[in-house]
């Protein structure tokens, strides 16, 4: 895997395409905090292994008591 990679996302709420930048050594399997580019919907990424060495990234709305980071 790449140390940084640039992943694209669908928003779960517009389905907006969004992108964030991971560094695979040190963010996979742990929760982020973004906003979508579009709608403005709070968001939780979670970056997991994939396929093929391939990364998964795990997008939800993120809960409302939860400030972003």
């Amino acid at each position: 895997m790449n140390a940084t990679l640039e992943q694209e996302y669908l928003c779960p709420h517009c389905s907006h395409i969004n992108a964030i930048e991971l560094d695979t050594h040190r963010e996979m399997y742990r929760e982020m905090y973004t906003t979508c580019d579009k709608c403005g919907s709070h968001l939780e990424v979670v970056p997991a292994d994939g396929i093929g060495e391939k990364i998964n990234l795990i997008v939800s709305l993120a809960s409302s008591d939860i400030a972003l980071r």
